[in-house]
């Protein structure tokens, strides 16, 4: 076909004025999970110039770009379908929560710790002053609780040690409350002296670094593709925490991820700002980070309205990727007809360019604008809930690739361990190793064994295996549940019973003064108790 036969299809006729009306640029729509038939038929690739846009003459434009893993190890790691078969959940999560990140968290927790014991500015009663270096085993035991806690919501952290009818637990056997709150308050994952002053995300960083390293190590993507923001709510003061009013939780940390077959998640970046360069929006610079590694195969990216453009597509077209999603009408270049054009329900309008890029344009409940570097304009019919219906195979094609994230994020936040904090890249740590971590070692848990245990039952398996009871002894396999006992201690402090009743009654500083000293104490509780105040409290009768 010349160039004189290419011009003789553009339709210049349509000169309507522009409704806002017509379309919401932030609306994304629906998922509607169905099969379609694969689109047999191949036509030779267009090139051109990408600003002339035709009628769709090419129902598979850029055919040439097919996924040739170039003899890349694609799937899961072989070596992990021969060996973990037969492996429990937490087999699964030690894949990615290892002696390696675990090691890190204790030598950044025990540097931060002796440093913020040796400052100067401690108060006399400071808990640090007490600090204990803690180890591999006790880190272990204490991301264990805290996945526990996600399963076992109680109000606030100090109920998981209380002793009431209304409120019970078995953690205080593991791990004391002071304890758990003192890690929890120096928990740390970077060397603070290495800082850089450029570097927004310097606490975190190692963590991601590492955590990301063992998910690709454990899969490497497919064919397909998809990439979406989730938030990490955090509504304190941080120079890049954003807002989004489509989001259940509007204040937070955006990250970006890119999901994969069966909800798995091979990248984590979080946004700290400044992404954006002279000739590259962020969108597109998220994009090609997200995708360094995995360009150049003929793999196919789903993405939504954010960040797709037609440069982005003509860009991962000459990295061989073809792009898939919804598209913002406010998009640059965009054919003019496309925006303009009024449709009734069930029509379409559809252009492509040279360069092989469609832009098109369904009415269903409202406008639907989507970009294909792999579709035409043909339609397919899908079993939906109330029937049939006839859609294009872009949106047929879109809504099964985009339910990839969808899905990781509905798992993720089932029995989510993430608590209200101050420190931000604490909640951080927490959503990648008790969310996403958790998250992958379902996905390849699934599809190694095939076992069909649902992401509630995973979760207490992991969080029973990271926590070990303590043996009666070393001949006996039964474990039992040590009771609050009351011994005599040298030290000698305020009962904490009398002390908490003198406060309601007389105040704090009254309570000081005239609170009993007492020699006893709880094993379990590690609090100071008078006699009548250790039956009280405990329910335990004391002869």
């Amino acid at each position: 076909m010349n160039r004189n036969e290419i011009s003789s299809l553009l339709d210049l006729s349509s000169e309507s004025s522009f409704d806002d009306t017509d379309e919401d640029p932030n609306w994304n729509d629906e998922d509607v999970y169905s099969s379609s038939e694969d689109e047999s038929s191949a036509s030779p690739v267009m090139r051109g110039d990408g600003n002339d846009w035709n009628n769709v003459i090419d129902e598979q434009p850029n055919s040439n770009v097919i996924y040739n893993p170039n003899n890349e190890c694609v799937g899961i790691n072989e070596d992990i379908v021969e060996t973990m078969i037969d492996c429990s959940p937490y087999d699964f999560f030690a894949l990615f929560f290892d002696d390696e990140v675990l090691k890190l968290i204790v030598l950044e927790t025990n540097r931060y710790a002796n440093d913020k014991r040796n400052s100067c500015n401690l108060s006399r009663n400071a808990r640090i002053k007490k600090w204990k270096e803690t180890d591999v085993k006790e880190i272990k035991t204490f991301f264990g609780l805290v996945i526990w806690m996600g399963l076992d919501k109680m109000p606030t952290i100090g109920h998981y040690w209380r002793n009431t009818t209304l409120f019970s637990s078995n953690i205080p056997q593991y791990m004391s409350k002071n304890r758990f709150e003192l890690l929890l308050s120096v928990l740390h994952f970077s060397d603070n002296n290495t800082a850089t002053s450029y570097n927004r995300l310097y606490k975190i960083q190692p963590l991601i670094d590492l955590l990301v390293y063992k998910f690709n190590a454990a899969l490497i993507p497919n064919d397909s593709m998809c990439i979406d923001e989730s938030m990490v709510p955090f509504s304190g003061r941080l120079l890049f925490r954003q807002y989004n009013a489509s989001k259940r939780h509007r204040y937070g940390i955006k990250i970006f991820k890119l999901c994969t077959t069966d909800f798995y998640t091979s990248k984590y970046k979080i946004y700290s700002g400044k992404e954006a360069s002279d000739n590259t929006s962020v969108a597109t610079k998220v994009v090609f980070e997200l995708l360094s590694d995995y360009l150049d195969f003929g793999r196919t990216l789903y993405a939504d309205n954010w960040y797709n453009s037609i440069d982005l597509a003509e860009k991962l077209l000459d990295r061989n990727t073809h792009l898939v999603g919804t598209l913002r009408k406010n998009r640059k270049r965009i054919p003019k007809e496309i925006v303009t054009t009024k449709l009734k329900r069930g029509e379409m309008i559809a252009k492509q360019n040279g360069l092989g890029v469609t832009v098109l344009k369904w009415k269903d409940r409202r406008d639907v604008l989507m970009i294909s570097t792999k579709h035409g304009n043909s339609m397919n019919e899908v079993q939906m809930k109330r029937g049939k219906k006839i859609k294009p195979n872009v949106i047929i094609d879109y809504n099964r690739g985009k339910g990839l994230i969808d899905v990781s994020d509905q798992i993720g936040a089932y029995h989510t361990c993430l608590r209200k904090g101050v420190k931000w890249y604490r909640k951080v740590a927490f959503d990648i190793i008790c969310n996403t971590a958790v998250v992958n070692a379902f996905s390849l848990y699934k599809a190694v064994t095939n076992n069909n245990k649902s992401i509630t039952q995973f979760r207490e398996d992991i969080a029973l295996d990271m926590v070990k009871k303590k043996e009666v002894n070393s001949q006996q396999t039964s474990t039992i549940i040590p009771h609050h006992t009351l011994v005599k201690d040298k030290k000698r402090a305020r009962c904490y019973g009398c002390y908490r009743q003198c406060c309601r009654e007389e105040g704090t500083i009254n309570a000081r003064k005239k609170t009993k000293r007492v020699h006893t104490k709880c094993e379990v509780c590690e609090r100071y108790y008078c006699l009548q105040c250790f039956s009280t409290n405990h329910n335990i009768k004391v002869k």
